[in-house]
């Protein structure tokens, strides 16, 4: 029998069904819209992104493959804080609110006023932000109160996939529940005191269960209608940067993931639960993983890939044609006209403002130290440089907290540059490894079922599905040319922020 995973994401989904030696028997992918309704709000079209869910699974069922090796077991790696309101018949009472959407910037105020942000911090491990789901769900009360009348559940993604497929007790995984900021990071279970507090009952949003735990089976009809044969297990699953790092192998300390694709965010996985006021202050959350017993943190910055195709598209378009005329990709050939001297530019790469530890909004991009003699090739570099030295410092503030990084384990586009993961190497002084991995969240939840499911442990589903394909290691050479261009750059926000205060 063959297991599903599926990756529900922020602007598509894709489902891939592997057989039980981890080939991949079908695959599929559809892209839903985000809608914005207001200035600053966010929402999912809940219709037809769920429409478009469904729409993925009957692809890869329809498939010869899995008609002829039928799924038995699937789960999940979604979006956190989006949240749905349904009401007591199961029917859903507005669209999904998404974990950017800022309306609750007042509801957000009022909860700091009545419990401080650093309570809520060593709570939660969760310093409070806007993406949080506890102040969206305030604004739902005070200023939808039909719909919140009439509220049975909030569901989350994974607990709303769950009701669409038949299940009625609801669990809801422990990473997404690490998302919400009134789950107790340290008893597994809603937070009384922070829910109390806002006249909020734990019996509102499902029950936290670890990952990795059959929870039912999808209910006859809704199978046949989805193209499964015979009994699907559903296995809960979890929040999306979480499974990326289970995919990836990040399942023990010292281990990070490092997606780098149109934002890089690199996933630190540690042994025990690690709070700290450096943490807090660095905006560093601390959340459950999807491997029992193991903990994660965030550094990410938000224009990684994005920055390299802005170059791409605005500055160098016409290498861009040079180089499909070859036969090559634009990237790649950009890239094989660098060396390792640094470029004597410095280039803060908040293009769409600083993830952490600065989490500004308001600050920009910035090319600094150009000169007569400034060639394009130099500014690409700087752009390579910057997004590079963004997350070295990142790794940083983690280390002087105590989370010790070995080794980053790399997948997404930006992980194909030789020179990237070389440079990033180099720069941190750590293994940086390029995993032979295409899809590490359909990859994760895949083991996930599996594993719950009795087919394999998750040691046997690590050794026998997650794969290195090269390794990078520190030059040191390499690493004594950039320490002062390194050093320099950690100082230029602290300079250029002023200009946007």
């Amino acid at each position: 029998m063959s297991l599903m995973g599926i990756d529900i994401g922020t602007t598509g989904t894709k489902a891939i069904v592997f057989s039980e030696e981890g080939k991949v028997l079908a695959n599929s992918y559809l892209e839903y819209n985000l809608l914005f309704p207001k200035p600053g709000w966010v929402e999912f079209d809940t219709e037809d992104m769920w429409g478009k869910v469904f729409d993925v699974i009957r692809n890869v069922n329809s498939q010869e493959a899995v008609q002829n090796d039928p799924v038995s077991a699937l789960a999940i790696s979604t979006i956190g804080e989006s949240f749905t309101p349904i009401d007591d018949k199961g029917e859903i009472l507005c669209n999904t609110i998404y974990s950017t959407d800022s309306r609750s910037l007042k509801e957000l105020e009022y909860m700091l006023s009545v419990i401080p942000a650093k309570d809520l911090y060593y709570i939660t491990g969760l310093p409070p932000q806007f993406v949080t789901a506890l102040n969206k769900i305030l604004w739902v009360r005070d200023n939808l109160p039909d719909v919140f009348k009439k509220t049975s559940k909030i569901l989350f993604t994974e607990e709303l996939f769950q009701h669409k497929l038949g299940i009625k007790d609801y669990r809801i995984n422990y990473p997404l529940s690490s998302t919400t900021l009134f789950f107790d990071l340290r008893e597994k279970k809603w937070s009384t005191k922070i829910l109390d507090k806002f006249d909020l009952g734990p019996d509102l949003f499902a029950i936290p269960t670890p990952s990795g735990t059959e929870i039912g089976t999808v209910r006859e009809d809704i199978a046949s209608d989805l193209g499964f044969k015979g009994s699907v297990s559903i296995v809960t699953g979890g929040h999306d940067q979480q499974c990326a790092a289970f995919g990836v192998g990040a399942i023990s300390g010292g281990i990070a993931a490092d997606g780098i694709g149109t934002v890089e965010c690199v996933v630190p996985v540690f042994d025990d639960i690690i709070m700290k006021d450096s943490m807090f202050d660095n905006d560093f959350s601390t959340r459950a993983h999807v491997v029992k017993d193991k903990y994660a943190t965030f550094a990410y910055n938000f224009t990684a890939g994005s920055v390299l195709k802005w170059y791409r598209d605005k500055l160098a378009p016409d290498q861009k044609e040079i180089a499909e005329a070859m036969g090559r990709d634009a990237y790649e050939y950009f890239f094989s006209g660098l060396n390792y001297e640094p470029s004597g530019i410095y280039t803060l790469p908040y293009f769409s403002g600083s993830g952490t530890p600065y989490h500004d909004p308001i600050t920009k991009g910035s090319v600094i130290g150009l000169s007569i003699s400034t060639e394009r090739k130099d500014i690409f570099k700087s752009l390579v440089e910057g997004l590079v030295f963004e997350i070295g410092f990142n790794l940083e503030l983690l280390d002087r907290s105590g989370i010790k990084i070995n080794e980053l384990r790399a997948v997404g586009g930006g992980s194909r540059s030789d020179y990237w993961l070389t440079l990033k190497a180099s720069v941190i002084g750590t293994v940086v490894k390029r995993m032979d991995i295409a899809e590490a969240g359909c990859l994760a939840t895949m083991m996930l079922a599996g594993s719950a499911t009795g087919i394999f442990t998750i040691d046997e589903a690590q050794e026998k599905f997650v794969k290195v394909e090269k390794e990078f290691y520190p030059d040191k050479e390499i690493t004594e040319r950039y320490r002062e261009h390194y050093e320099k750059y950690k100082k230029i926000y602290g300079l250029i922020s002023q200009l946007y205060e």
